[in-house]
């Protein structure tokens, strides 16, 4: 039995076949992904089936790192090397985002479960002095009287400005 949350994102089930193939499997027909997942409908894009003898050059734990970027633990990579029959990779996309139950058939297995790791990291404190204080409102500085004065001085000039152009103005 596997049980898959809602929403999951970035696993791998293994799954191992302990019995013939299923007419279909390469071709993963519906009838197939029955056979090997139970009464559960899937989305094929994201299900890879190996059929015995198909890797030949390279190990399944080598193509599960390389093929799918997903990291292996040296656990897990041993009980990849140990599958001689034909395995079933079925990504967590192939759920959709529905929280299920699978129940597997007696004759199929799950290996494994591979999961991304995050790459999120925990929030390290500063010890800087300049992050040192408290957050919070801050206090609004009283104005200085330079500048009081130099504001009191621009609008002088600008009522100066506009007393002349109107003198240019009735002058004109």
């Amino acid at each position: 039995m596997i049980e898959i949350p809602a929403n999951d994102h970035g696993a791998i089930y293994v799954l191992e076949l302990r019995r013939p193939d299923p007419e279909g499997l390469t071709e993963k027909t519906d009838a197939a992904m029955m056979a090997v997942l139970g009464n559960v409908v899937v989305n094929t894009d994201y299900v890879d089936a190996i059929i015995r003898g198909m890797l030949s050059d390279i190990t399944l734990p080598d193509l599960i790192r390389n093929g799918y970027e997903m990291p292996i633990s040296e656990m897990d990579a041993e009980k990849l090397r140990g599958l001689f029959g034909t395995v079933v990779l079925v990504m967590s996309a192939a759920f959709g985002d529905n929280a299920l139950t699978v129940n597997l058939p007696s004759d199929v297995r799950l290996v494994t479960t591979l999961r991304e790791t995050p790459q999120m990291h925990a929030p390290q404190s500063i010890a800087t002095q300049s992050a040192k204080g408290m957050l919070g409102q801050t206090v609004k500085k009283p104005v200085s009287d330079a500048a009081m004065s130099g504001r009191i001085a621009t609008i002088v000039l600008v009522v100066l400005f506009l007393l002349v152009a109107i003198m240019i103005w009735i002058a004109g």
